[in-house]
């Protein structure tokens, strides 16, 4: 059946079972290209006393992960899933996971457990009251949460999977830590629990800064961009699912501008299918013409927190700070030197057939771009080396690209200007081949430039 032939009912449900934009994976069937960190994952979570944090940047695709692998090896019952917000403690998530825990199908439907002990000079009073309705719960110290969580092997599984979500929200130090403690803990008093953390770098350090011994029983995950065999893999699935070809140098578009984050993969292919489903002529294959319409509904859906920084760059100023910003999103390197950016600055010029800048007015426009007033969206790489920088958030950068080819400008996603390496594929677009300045060439290119002001 044709994908115009299909009524809303079925394409919106099989388009719902093939990309999730809004929503985590959570089924192996669909978590393309991570099967590395998620096989790694697994192993870990086999042994005792281990628990895990993946970490890494907004939308580069933590909750799906964690997700796909508390499915995969939780038994008897459900994962249980929580989240994290600005004022969350460790008794509130310990309550938040009592509260989703679904007995499995063999527990009584009420049970009480009670306790009252001093250990260590800190009193334990941990009472878990579960009914079909109700669960009640105290907790006042760390023995205490980890006897709750010790009674979820009773009444949960015997080897519960918690994954606990977006850890870095929480603001208070020391609660980030009570977690590190928590772990500890159930290590060393062979818990059978297991816990999935998700968050950023700087939460992890706070989580293992409650325990240092901690740390080996954390087992920390870093996950990157999604590799380009992942992103393809997504268009593949997607697009064949509806019978339907894509061009080739469509399928590098949609890979290349999501910039690695699973989100973008799955919301250019959700908007593009939804385009050409709404077409009134019958397709096979998408075209350009479909991928451009595509594109544009992409762009006008993403969240508002993402547009802020980039508009309030260029909201009602020259036009040649998006083509700035453009610049900086181009290459696959993360953290761009100036000169680079230079010369991505001018193949845009010469795309929009337009002058660039001087080069000291670059500068001035460009060192804007890093002031409040213009929302900070690009900041130094390294702290103590002038001369590099990066978007403010990665997940900006892919945002950035959608934008400049929706404005008619090629980017260079595979390019690497730090190892020298122009990508044979600059799909439609000519460009010089810029070769780095070899150390002598550099200085010789210094005392000319001296010589000039002279």
């Amino acid at each position: 059946m044709s994908i115009n032939d299909m009524n809303n009912h079925d394409f919106y449900t099989l388009l719902n079972k093939v990309v999730r934009p809004a929503a985590p994976v959570s089924t192996f069937e669909l978590l393309f290209g991570r099967e590395k960190p998620l096989n790694a994952i697994e192993s870990v979570l086999y042994s005792d006393g281990r628990s895990v944090f993946i970490y890494g940047d907004r939308g580069v695709g933590k909750t799906s992960l964690a997700h796909t692998i508390a499915y995969k090896l939780q038994e008897e019952n459900e994962p249980i899933l929580v989240g994290c917000e600005p004022s969350s403690t460790l008794a509130s998530i310990i309550n938040d996971i009592v509260v989703k825990t679904k007995p499995h199908k063999n527990h009584k439907n009420e049970s009480s457990i009670s306790a009252g002990i001093n250990l260590l000079g800190f009193k334990v009073d941990t009472t878990l009251k579960k009914t079909d309705e109700k669960f009640h719960l105290n907790i006042n110290s760390i023995s205490s949460a980890v006897l709750a969580l010790e009674d979820l092997t009773k009444i949960h599984s015997h080897k519960p999977f918690i994954v606990i979500d977006e850890f870095d929200q929480i603001e208070s130090q020391h609660e980030k830590q009570n977690f590190g403690r928590l772990i500890k803990a159930l290590g060393d008093q062979s818990i059978n629990v297991k816990l999935i953390f998700t968050g950023v770098s700087d939460s992890l350090h706070s989580l293992i800064g409650g325990h240092l011994s901690s740390e080996r029983q954390i087992h920390q995950t870093h996950l990157e961009a999604l590799p380009w065999n992942g992103r393809f893999k997504i268009i593949d699935n997607a697009f064949e699912a509806f019978g339907l070809k894509i061009d080739d140098n469509v399928r590098y578009k949609i890979a290349g501008l999501s910039d690695g984050f699973p989100h973008y993969v799955h919301l250019l292919c959700e908007k593009i299918l939804t385009c050409s489903y709404t077409r009134n002529k019958s397709i096979e294959k998408v075209e350009h013409d479909v991928f451009l319409e595509g594109l544009s509904d992409a762009v006008d859906s993403i969240s508002e927190t993402l547009k802020h920084d980039y508009v309030l760059a260029t909201l009602g100023r020259q036009e040649y700070f998006h083509h700035l910003l453009w610049a900086m999103a181009d290459a696959e390197d993360l953290q761009r030197e100036k000169k680079t950016i230079k010369h991505s600055y001018s193949e845009i010029c010469k795309q929009k057939q337009l002058s660039a800048l001087a080069e000291k007015q670059f500068d001035r426009q460009f060192n804007k771009l890093k002031t409040p007033e213009f929302g900070k969206v690009i900041v130094n790489a390294f702290e103590g080396r002038k001369g590099w920088f990066k978007f403010k958030e990665n997940m900006i950068r892919g945002y950035v690209r959608m934008l400049a080819e929706n404005n008619g400008v090629s980017l260079d996603f595979q390019r690497r200007f730090t190892a020298g390496e122009p990508t044979a594929r600059h799909v439609g677009v000519k460009t010089s081949t810029y070769k780095p300045l070899t150390t002598v060439e550099e200085r010789a290119y210094r005392i000319q430039k001296n010589k000039e002001k002279n």
